[in-house]
């Protein structure tokens, strides 16, 4: 696990020095250095091990277009950057620290002499030394929900992996001081989860803020935004006016993955089986950086054909066929994979690269009379199973704990390698709970 680490850090230092070398030629770079902390948000498992706050630290170096990316300028000067982090999550012993990589975009709102305000979002990627594998006493059989004599779990049951994806959306403020140096403050969320990649998986949220120098080597003496007044009124003029190249667009992706079995399930081996989307969509485009878009989605989740595969083979008679207690799922059967939806697809365009928010409801969906169990148990006992119509009743704060309901969201990130080429990276969701993360490519027309 040291070793690990360490070779994480220098990895991370190594991308940072070699920035600098990158961008040169065409951005202006400014220095950040902060820390601070965040209070862990409860969520049934990880909330009894909070012994003290979340507290760590951040480098970042940022950068600003000279006048060679007008996506950015289109964005009111927006500014991009890449940085590190620690965290000390609270709980040396169960919840450990982890170490972030992770690329984030500066979107002001306010760009003033004396201050500047805006939004923060970043993506990236965590490491941690802490999960349930490493947490669970050895005498305890594996992959049990055991407790001790208080009732207190005896594991780290919010991460099954060391690395994983970290989210954040934060809102910042700068404070020019004096040749180059300004006071930074910025707070919000943050996430690290792995997208259900492997179980257990409710993931760390977290709360905070921070508080930090920034250091720019190229500010004029007046403080002010790196550009002057005058070029970024012109270049945010000419951004703005230069006209649109495709009103229309539409596009067509096929993206795959990998979940894991559920955890409760891994007493028999670790598993996982593969995951699937196809998309079909259009889009409007009314302006540079944002467009509307609608289409259908096709989704294959290869768990739900073999849950109970294993437990068939060992219990004929099975009680229980599985422990996975959200689906009363009685037959290994791949009709259960398959679902079907349409979606409002918003995305947000900068340059190549496009970030979406896809809302949608399915119009086919195998599973949704066999959730929640219990309800779907006695239903079939009955002799009455469950016959849901599309749209049907149930709580939206509880979705993927219980069932996972017709509403499905994916937050998906697309960057064109070519002009009718994408990449498209994508998490599914059913509430605040990930169903899983996949890849793929795209073509646009």
């Amino acid at each position: 696990m040291q070793r690990i680490m360490k070779k994480i850090r220098v990895i991370a230092l190594l991308c940072l020095a070699l920035v600098p070398l990158w961008v040169h030629a065409d951005y202006d770079l400014a220095y950040r250095l902060s820390g601070g902390g965040a209070m862990m948000m409860p969520d049934g498992k990880v909330d009894q091990w909070i012994e003290r706050p979340t507290l760590g630290g951040s480098f970042a170096v940022e950068f600003w277009p000279t006048g060679k990316w007008k996506c950015l300028e289109q964005w009111n000067n927006a500014s991009v950057g890449v940085g590190v982090k620690y965290l000390n999550l609270g709980n040396d012993a169960k919840l450990g620290s982890a170490f972030v990589a992770h690329a984030y975009m500066n979107q002001p709102f306010y760009n003033g002499t004396h201050f500047r305000i805006g939004a923060r979002p970043s993506v990236g990627l965590a490491a941690v030394t802490k999960t349930y594998r490493n947490t669970l006493p050895d005498e305890v059989a594996p992959y049990t929900k055991a407790r001790d004599a208080q009732g207190k779990l005896l594991a780290n049951w919010s991460i099954g992996s060391i690395l994983n994806a970290y989210l954040a959306m934060e809102l910042y403020m700068d404070f020019p001081i004096k040749d180059g140096w300004e006071i930074t403050l910025n707070g919000g969320w943050q996430h690290i989860s792995n997208g259900s990649f492997m179980h257990p998986n409710s993931g760390y949220n977290m709360f905070g803020g921070e508080l930090g120098l920034r250091y720019h080597p190229n500010t004029p003496k007046t403080p002010n935004t790196p550009s002057t007044q005058s070029s970024n009124k012109s270049s945010n003029r000419q951004s703005s006016d230069r006209p649109i190249d495709q009103h229309w667009a539409i596009e067509l992706s096929a993206t795959g993955g990998a979940k894991q079995n559920y955890y409760a399930d891994n007493q028999h081996g670790q598993r996982f089986y593969g995951v699937a989307t196809l998309k079909a969509a259009a889009y409007w485009v009314p302006v540079a950086v944002f467009r509307l878009g609608a289409g259908v989605d096709a989704f294959y989740d290869g768990y739900y054909a073999a849950v109970n595969d294993e437990f068939e083979k060992e219990n004929p008679a099975g009680t229980p066929l599985t422990y996975f207690g959200k689906t009363y799922l009685r037959t290994s059967d791949v009709k259960n994979c398959f679902r079907v939806g349409v979606s409002i697809q918003p995305e947000f365009i900068i340059g190549k690269l496009t970030a979406g928010i896809h809302v949608g409801f399915y119009v086919f969906d195998s599973v949704k009379n066999l959730e929640p169990y219990d309800q779907a148990k006695k239903a079939a006992d009955e002799g009455q199973p469950l016959q849901r119509g599309i749209f049907y009743a149930y709580d939206f704060s509880k979705a993927s704990n219980y069932q996972d309901g017709w509403c499905y969201m994916q937050f998906v990130l697309k960057y064109h390698v070519l002009d009718h080429l994408f990449v498209q990276l994508g998490l599914k969701t059913h509430g605040v709970r990930a169903e899983f993360i996949d890849a793929g490519l795209g073509v646009s027309f």
